[in-house]
């Protein structure tokens, strides 16, 4: 079985990775293009709610000042509000520096950033007014691209290059045109890309976390389990669990993935409060379900059949009846509804490699 027909699985959270706002280790927290990288940061010792009443924020900005000092103060100052984190604040305090001095185009490129991905309109906006005033700004051209990504990926793509060009330690750059070459197919290159971010910043979780994702789909196994291993080293990352477990499966070791696919769902005796009905998490019961065979577990197994029915419903036993009808089990009724002869064949169809890394995949 290929690592490119792992590619599903990966697509589910590539794009996620941009995203991410859980707290990392890395130096620069807000990075330079594209979503922030992750908010908070800021240790407060008192709690949330007096966090949230703004006890825990910077001193406001003095108003004598020069507006065109005023104005970089209030940026600082957004700067520290989202270590807080308190972003609401922090773009009102963007809003003032902007009606401060209206070309600062740090503000401007901050409140855009931070407008994704509630309001992307507001934020083209300001990336926009950026480029008026500083046409070859490298993290304005990148944050775009970012934004044009799934519209027009081609011209995505020239922000992007220019970017890079612009910047070429850009890490923030190189990892948003990395997105939008594996939108495009364009894996080696995206890998490429990963790897120039990466020899700037080793340690940045959201590019080690699209580089694990990269390699898995070139199916470079051991690479990828390193990029995931090195992202879970900096922090807790449900992403990274995911693609480890993926790949270790795909190896044989199905004793390391069920570890990881633990480590996401809780032990099958006890369900973590995580589960929903979010397809990926079905995708996870069902690769949990063939580890659990595997590793010699066949009523854990079917525990997990039972949460994939609860979560997946009709829907996703259709999905694997209709697998195991074209792959081998001629008898499998195409009902939507599970049973013992369902059970059986799932079961027999983990058993053998094909067809359960077949199923685990598509199902």
């Amino acid at each position: 079985m290929s690592f490119g027909h792992n590619r599903r699985l990966a697509s589910v959270t590539i794009l996620a990775a941009g995203l991410l706002v859980a707290p990392c280790l890395a130096a620069d927290r807000l990075g330079t293009a594209g979503p922030i990288r992750s908010f908070g940061g800021k240790v407060c010792n008192i709690d949330f709610k007096a966090v949230m009443r703004g006890e825990c924020d910077p001193p406001p900005v003095a108003s004598p000042l020069p507006a065109e000092h005023r104005s970089q103060a209030r940026v600082e100052r957004a700067r520290q509000l989202i270590s807080v984190p308190r972003v609401e604040q922090a773009i009102l305090e963007l809003d003032a520096a902007i009606a401060d001095d209206p070309s600062n185009s740090a503000a401007l490129l901050l409140r855009g950033r931070l407008k994704i991905p509630g309001d992307l309109n507001g934020a083209i906006t300001d990336i926009e007014r950026v480029l008026r005033i500083d046409p070859e700004n490298s993290s304005a051209l990148a944050t775009r691209a970012y934004l044009l990504q799934g519209q027009n990926d081609q011209i995505a793509l020239r922000d992007a290059t220019r970017a890079v060009a612009l910047g070429p330690e850009n890490v923030d750059a190189f990892w948003i045109r990395a997105v939008i070459l594996s939108r495009l197919d364009g894996l080696d290159e995206a890998e490429r890309d990963l790897n120039s971010a990466i020899a700037v910043e080793p340690d940045e979780p959201r590019t080690l976390l699209s580089r694990a994702q990269i390699r898995m789909m070139l199916g470079k196994a051991s690479e990828a389990e390193n990029d995931a291993t090195a992202v879970l080293a900096l922090r807790h990352a449900s992403e990274a669990l995911q693609i480890r477990a993926v790949v270790r499966a795909t190896s044989g070791n199905y004793a390391g993935a069920l570890d990881d696919l633990n480590a996401i769902l809780g032990k099958p005796e006890d369900p973590s409060p995580m589960v929903s009905g979010r397809p990926e998490f079905v995708d996870l019961y069902i690769q949990r379900a063939l580890a659990l065979v595997r590793t010699g577990k066949p009523a854990e197994a079917k525990r997990d059949l039972e949460s994939i029915v609860r979560y997946g419903g009709a829907r996703a036993v259709s999905r694997m009846q209709l697998y195991l009808r074209s792959h081998g089990f001629p008898d499998v009724k195409l009902d939507g509804v599970r049973s013992d002869q369902l059970d059986d064949a799932i079961l027999a169809c983990f058993v053998n490699d094909a067809c359960g890394r077949g199923i685990a995949i598509r199902g």
